[in-house]
Formats: structure tokens, C-alpha cells, sequence
């Protein structure tokens, strides 16, 4: 068989497996969709996974201790999410989160999500009928926490998340339903569930850095009727409950061409708990940024290291 054969053959499969997933999720949910294959770099099968038992079933996840780390001091703790049928070892290698942890000194950990008719997924919805599971991965979570911080010197008040797609979406219910474990988080190409719009009970200095792009079909920037909150609302329930009254915009080109409007968002005190990359016409993606040398990455770390639960 010769290349082009195999391109060919791979796309018609690719498009067969998009419409038998587009039907399942009509039927069941929008919570997640046919990700891109090019950020699932690993295997349903992750490299070097730790497993743990949780509400009766079989989880694991990834951890990158880095090699400052010694015990002696307690250091933050980092969730990063893969988006709905990916894999934490696909997250790990699509973001460069390992390389800031290294040259910072926290844990990561890449959590897996639990399966639904062989592909993974997070349950950000955790009070909606229509949602396709009832794994609670807010618990989850929560055990995760636990059980990395018997083994690891954590910071307790400082433990973050952020995620990518469905991933986003679960870091913002993480945001609503964990947050007393949660100091902040940052959710990129994700949105907010429409049950968090009542549900949703932060703390006062939860954090939230929210990152989309305007052109996302995935996860339109508009929302998506009876599931997904706007991007728009979602700013206005964030900055409603931290009665920020202000909005600073900044407009800008970044080194890798990225239209960037930035929102930053302040209480009467001066104090930003909110903040907003709008990417112009930026699609679905863990988004290629370059702002003063810093990549995404390292600005999501930037954020976090503002944020504690003391």
C-alpha cells in the first residue's frame, strides 16, 4: 500500500467514525465530541499509569514528580485535562506543562477520564439528565488529591486545574463543586455547563483564567442551548459573584501572530479573581501562544501562582 492509499483510506475512516459519534451524542449529550487526533498522542493504555479505585470503578491517572523535588518543602499540585475521548498521556504530550513544572518545582498529575462505549470523557454535568454518564468525577478528583497528597509534601492551598475541551469544561465545574480543594483554575477551549449557573457554590477567592477562541465549532464561543453557558455569560457569572466592577482590555498581536484580546477583571480592592484570553478567530485548539516569551502553559502557571485558599 503506498502513502497516498493510506491517507485516503485513513480520512473515509475518520469520517465514519465522526458520524457514528455525532449520532451517539445527539442521542445521549453534547458534553463531549470527536476530538482532534492530533493532540491524542498516547495510548488507551497510558504510559506509566497509576491506578486507584473510586466509586466502584477501576481509574488511573499520570503524575510528573519533578526532580527538585525532595520532600522537604510542601510544593503546588497542577491538574491538566484531556478533552472527551482522549488520554492523560495525549494531554501530557500536547501541553508543556511537565517542562514549567520543572523549572518551577510542582506536581503534575494527568488524570483519566472513564470510559463510555470506548471513549473517555469527563462528567462536568453532574445534575443534568441528559449528561451521558454517572461517573463522579468530582470525587474523583477530590480522592486524587487525597491520595497524591499521603504520598507528596502538597501545598493544600495550592492545588489547581485547568484542562482542554470537555477537560475545560471539568475544570470549571471543578471551579463550582471542588473548590474547596481548588484554588484556581483554567479551562482553554472550554465551557461552562448551564446547571453551574444555579448549582455553582465557589469559594470567595476561587480564580478563574478562561481561554477560547471565537472561531471554536466545537465549543462555540455562544454557548450551546440547554448544555454550555456563552463565554460572554460565563464571564458575567464569574464576575457578578466577585463583584468585580471594572474591566481592564488590553489588545494585542502575540509573537506567534495571535489576535488577543485580554480581559482582566477587578473588585473595588484592586484584586483580579477573573481574567479572559478572547483568541479572534482562534478554532479548538490547546492554543500555540507566545506573550512575552511566555507559551500557554507558562501563562496558565503565571496565573495560578496569584491564587491560594488561604
Amino acid at each position: 500500500m503506498n502513502s497516498n492509499t493510506f491517507i485516503e483510506l485513513y480520512f473515509d475512516g475518520h469520517m465514519i467514525k465522526y458520524i457514528l459519534l455525532i449520532s451517539f451524542i445527539v442521542s445521549c449529550s453534547l458534553e463531549f465530541s470527536d476530538e482532534k487526533e492530533s493532540w491524542d498522542k498516547g495510548t488507551i493504555n497510558n504510559e506509566n499509569a497509576i491506578s486507584i479505585s473510586h466509586d466502584g470503578l477501576s481509574r488511573e491517572y499520570v503524575l510528573h514528580v519533578p526532580d527538585s523535588y525532595n520532600g522537604n518543602e510542601s510544593v503546588p499540585l497542577v491538574f491538566n485535562l484531556h478533552g472527551g475521548s482522549g488520554t492523560a498521556t495525549g494531554q501530557r504530550y500536547l501541553s508543556e506543562m511537565d517542562q514549567v513544572a520543572d523549572s518551577v518545582g510542582f506536581i503534575v498529575v494527568y488524570p483519566q477520564g472513564s470510559l463510555v462505549n470506548g471513549y473517555s470523557y469527563w462528567n462536568s454535568m453532574i445534575a443534568t439528565e441528559g449528561s451521558k454518564g454517572t461517573a463522579d468525577d468530582v470525587g474523583f478528583i477530590s480522592s486524587l488529591i487525597d491520595e497524591i497528597s499521603s504520598n507528596y509534601n502538597i501545598d493544600l492551598n495550592k492545588v489547581y486545574a485547568c484542562g482542554f475541551s470537555n477537560g475545560g469544561d471539568m475544570a470549571i465545574s471543578l471551579a463550582c463543586y471542588l473548590s474547596g480543594k481548588i484554588s484556581a483554575v483554567a479551562p482553554v477551549s472550554g465551557l461552562m455547563s448551564q446547571e453551574s449557573d444555579s448549582l455553582c457554590e465557589p469559594n470567595e477567592t476561587t480564580g478563574v483564567f478562561i481561554i477560547n477562541g471565537t472561531a471554536d465549532n466545537d465549543r462555540p464561543y455562544n454557548g450551546i442551548n440547554d448544555y454550555y453557558l456563552s463565554v460572554d455569560n460565563t464571564l458575567q457569572y464569574w464576575s457578578n459573584y466577585h463583584l468585580a466592577d471594572s474591566v481592564v482590555i488590553e489588545n494585542f498581536v502575540d509573537r506567534n501572530n495571535n489576535v488577543i484580546e485580554f480581559y482582566t477583571y477587578l473588585n473595588q480592592g484592586g484584586l483580579s479573581l477573573l481574567q479572559h484570553y478572547k483568541i479572534i478567530d482562534g478554532g479548538h485548539y490547546w492554543f500555540d501562544l507566545n506573550v512575552n516569551d511566555k507559551n500557554l502553559d507558562q501563562l496558565i502557571w503565571r496565573y495560578f501562582e496569584k491564587h491560594d485558599n488561604d
